[in-house]
């Protein structure tokens, strides 16, 4: 279990914990109880501040809030269908945004944790029992436990979009303004995944190139830190601007149908990602990478999707 930080870096007395789900995540909240004297004393005592900054962190993710249940220890001896709770206000499942009134969504949390279990159907109970909100977000199915929790735990930082494109050359550039970002950003925050392409397009000029996200590059190579993904090597030489050359490959080719994702890419270096596309037993290497690499995803092969060039394979994989 771990206490948030706020955004002046002060921890607040609440623990919470993650458990991820199919396509998102539970948010366990501690109870708060005890008093600040006498044999019981207090925890978890700023379960409020903490509440309404999870909220707004979550919304800062984009992720949905789709079902509330209290998880009090009487609680969790009833089945998991009787532990859910609605809100007075706010009707799930209910999309998060920066712009809540994330007080007004914590009262009601609260309003709904009292009522729970009362038969007179008064909101007179307590309002900070333990609880789980149900997030949906599809990013963390390739995200640990941990780096979820520290995400939770600290100031989430954005960083500036950049656009996708086809152009090798301008999509190196993009991609090198937003690892200076993330790289930047990760020494006093946290910062989130991009969500990627999930179908990436392509554009017509003399050959046919799939359109590119620039932020899906700078994450997965702010991730490799500098080391091949596949052999574990140290890149083999730096760029002009410093930083370690690495590539990064598709696991899935997009000609193939792969999304242009980070649960769909590696950072290699030069002889993995050649041996990656060219080796006579490169399926057996993809199935290897992914078994090595915890956040990649074993995407099918789409039959039909292969793109075409004109007189010299032009995609960047």
């Amino acid at each position: 279990m771990l206490k948030p930080f706020d955004d002046n870096a002060r921890e607040l007395d609440a623990l919470f914990s993650v458990e991820l789900i199919s396509d998102g995540f539970d948010l366990l909240v501690e109870s708060r109880g005890g008093a600040s004297y006498g044999p019981n004393l207090a925890r978890n005592s700023e379960y409020a501040p903490a509440l309404e900054l999870h909220l707004f962190r979550m919304a800062e993710l984009g992720s949905e809030l789709v079902e509330l249940h209290v998880a009090s220890s009487v609680a969790m001896k009833m089945p998991e269908h009787d532990r859910k709770v609605k809100l007075d206000k706010f009707p799930l499942p209910l999309n998060l945004s920066p712009t809540m009134d994330f007080r007004e969504l914590r009262l009601s949390i609260g309003r709904a944790s009292a009522a729970f279990g009362r038969t007179d159907g008064s909101d007179r109970g307590n309002r900070t029992k333990r609880m789980r909100l149900r997030m949906k977000w599809s990013v963390a199915k390739v995200m640990s436990i941990n780096t979820l929790e520290g995400m939770l735990a600290r100031p989430i930082a954005t960083v500036a979009n950049e656009l996708p494109t086809h152009d090798p050359d301008k999509l190196q550039e993009r991609a090198a303004r937003v690892a200076a970002q993330y790289q930047a950003a990760a020494k006093r925050s946290i910062v989130p995944p991009p969500l990627g392409q999930s179908v990436p397009s392509k554009a017509k000029d003399s050959s046919s190139r799939f359109v590119r996200d620039p932020a899906v590059i700078a994450w997965v190579l702010n991730e490799a830190a500098g080391y091949c993904e596949i052999c574990g090597r140290a890149a083999p030489f730096s760029r002009a601007d410093g930083q370690p050359y690495l590539e990064v490959h598709h696991v899935r080719p997009l000609g193939e149908g792969g999304p242009d994702t980070i649960d769909n890419a590696a950072a290699c270096c030069p002889n993995c990602h050649r041996q990656l596309h060219h080796d006579p037993g490169r399926d057996m290497l993809r199935r290897d990478a992914i078994g090595l690499i915890a956040r990649l995803r074993d995407y099918p092969r789409i039959a039909g999707n292969v793109a075409t060039v004109s007189k010299e394979p032009q995609i960047v994989e």
